[in-house]
């Protein structure tokens, strides 16, 4: 999709940038590594030509024999820098402008935009130096993506942890997709539901799942960095919420209906990912029920409404729709596949609920996507962004039939 020049200098959290690589790497993007001297006192050069599948950029020069301006040839033909870690040193170079290594020279020379992730101590970190530096580097039209409070090498507790490789890669692909709109589901609107909703019993208790909303959380972000216009329809999800991304909060079964169907008629893409509750009580009790009033407890329950068929039923040309089966064992595939063509949407996502560590609540799944026609792609063991990427492919390649955000 893009072509990325990283640069890794040196510091403990170097080894996290192999992850930060892979992750880009999946995504398709074309990646060249750049390092400072001290950074290969904590990584080797090998490691990072062995998953590039390119030489590792260290000298300034280059080779004695090889004709050319070397900073020069490595920034050319990449779309963006990312300076992954960054260290304390790194940092106020490139603040000041020095062009002392190759790294340094390329920063100078490339006129892309430059994300740059640091980590170092919490005490380095808040100097006021520090801050003067990362603050011209922002005048400079540098993007920093701050580190994460945590356990650091030292045995610290405070800000000054790289920030999670996943995160810098969603940086990268914000702004690889917000210049110009850019990305294959630029101008489109995407919908998700996420979490699990919660039915109330009384003031304090309620009928819900397991759901951590992660999965619908992994769509929003794959769909923002491919362009997308989100909106999320959030419930009960305690997770970190993004500034690119508009987010309705529905906590019950009817909100969420109310919610998808205000919401709904303008999107091109609904991903029905969140765990709506099959039933809800009859009646909810005023106040907290008193467990000393008696030995037992009758709920009695009636079904919600069906929001995922409802939406069905009211698209319009153009509109296509994902929904999600989490299913427990042997026989879920079947009753996915059943869902799918029941329900009138294009493609269901199984998983399995029955596998250890996937599924609710973990950063695993197991799916298999159930295309048109009962296609199906079994997929092995990934993480929930993993998984999201797929299905986003599925469902992008049947996205089209209508102008982007046409409305009934």
């Amino acid at each position: 999709m893009a072509g990325i020049l990283l640069g890794v200098t040196g510091g403990i959290a170097a080894y996290k940038s192999l992850d930060v690589l892979r992750i880009l790497q999946r995504h398709g993007h074309d990646v060249m590594v750049v390092m400072t001297t001290a950074a290969q006192r904590f990584v080797g050069t090998a490691s990072f030509a062995a998953l590039s599948g390119r030489e590792v950029g260290t000298a300034l020069f280059g080779a004695s024999e090889q004709p050319g301006y070397h900073h020069l040839d490595v920034a050319r033909d990449r779309d963006l820098m990312l300076i992954c870690p960054a260290s304390a040193n790194t940092i106020a170079k490139l603040a000041a402008g020095m062009a002392d290594s190759l790294l340094g020279s390329c920063y100078i020379a490339f006129a892309g935009p430059v994300l740059v992730a640091p980590a170092m101590n919490t005490q380095m970190w808040l100097h006021p130096a520090q801050q003067e530096n990362l603050e011209r580097l922002r005048r400079h039209g540098v993007e920093i993506i701050d580190p994460a409070s945590g356990l650091l090498a030292d045995g610290a507790v405070g800000p000054g942890r790289l920030a999670d490789p996943q995160d810098i890669v969603d940086a990268v692909e914000r702004r690889l997709a917000a210049p110009g709109g850019e990305g294959p589901l630029a101008g489109r609107r995407v919908l998700v539901t996420a979490g699990g909703t919660r039915e109330p019993i009384d003031a304090v208790r309620y009928v819900g799942n397991r759901s951590s909303g992660r999965m619908g959380w992994a769509i929003a972000d794959a769909a923002r960095a491919r362009g997308a216009e989100v909106t999320v329809v959030a419930a009960n999800v305690d997770l970190p919420r993004r500034p690119d991304v508009r987010y309705v909060e529905a906590p019950t079964a009817a909100a969420m209906h109310r919610a998808c169907l205000a919401e709904f008629p303008a999107a091109d893409l609904l991903a029905m990912v969140a765990a709506v509750a099959d039933y809800r009580p009859v009646r909810r009790a005023e106040g907290k029920l008193d467990k000393s009033a008696a030995d037992a407890l009758a709920v009695q329950l009636e079904r919600t409404d069906d929001i995922l068929a409802d939406l069905a039923a009211r698209r319009r040309p153009g509109q296509v729709l994902v929904g999600f089966a989490a299913e427990h064992g042997p026989q879920g595939l079947d009753r996915a596949r059943d869902k799918r063509r029941r329900k009138g949407v294009d493609v269901v996502v199984h998983n399995d609920a029955a596998v250890e560590g996937a599924a609710f609540e973990g950063p695993d799944n197991i799916i298999t996507i159930i295309g048109p026609g009962d296609a199906e792609e079994a997929l092995p063991r990934m993480t929930k962004r993993d998984c999201a990427e797929r299905i986003l492919d599925a469902a992008q390649a049947l996205v089209g039939a209508a102008p982007a955000g046409s409305a009934p």
